[in-house]
């Protein structure tokens, strides 16, 4: 394997061992009757392709975390058992903004979903869940400068 350019700003390297046990350590509320562990070890191998630890560096358990979280997310919103206990992780995943407007009377509440999205366009699907803006908002800080494609 030839070295890249120092213009390319790509990085290379090989992460740590990061299992689905590692990520319920870091998240119980994913337990095995909500999350399955095949659906788990899905998305825990799609963040070792995605999130590298020579990118990364100190944050990448918490980008690891936040990559898989979100991808789970997005999936119970798909598969959920209300009777497993997910709702309560739909509801607390899903990205709604900031409070816009309340009223007491008949109860309402309104949301600006664009709130804390503003700055991530062009990350697609990672703002549907507030693990994805978080996840979207570390990576563009440790992705920043140019890419060099040769």
């Amino acid at each position: 394997m030839r070295p890249l350019p120092a213009a390319a700003n790509r990085v290379r390297g090989e992460n740590p061992p990061f299992t689905a046990g590692d990520f319920r350590t870091m998240m119980p509320e994913f337990t095995d009757e909500i999350a399955p562990d095949e659906v788990v070890g899905r998305y825990v191998m799609m963040a070792h392709a995605v999130v590298l630890k020579a990118r990364w560096h100190e944050l990448w358990e918490e980008g690891m975390r936040l990559y898989i979280a979100h991808f789970l997310t997005l999936y119970l919103q798909g598969s959920a058992d209300p009777s497993a206990g997910s709702l309560g992780i739909l509801n607390a995943g899903v990205s709604r903004g900031a409070v816009q407007s309340k009223s007491v009377g008949a109860v309402s509440v309104s949301y600006d979903a664009k709130a804390g999205t503003d700055g991530l366009e062009g990350w697609a699907g990672f703002q549907l869940t507030n693990h994805g803006i978080a996840f979207a908002t570390l990576a563009r800080m440790h992705g920043k400068g140019g890419v060099f494609v040769r």
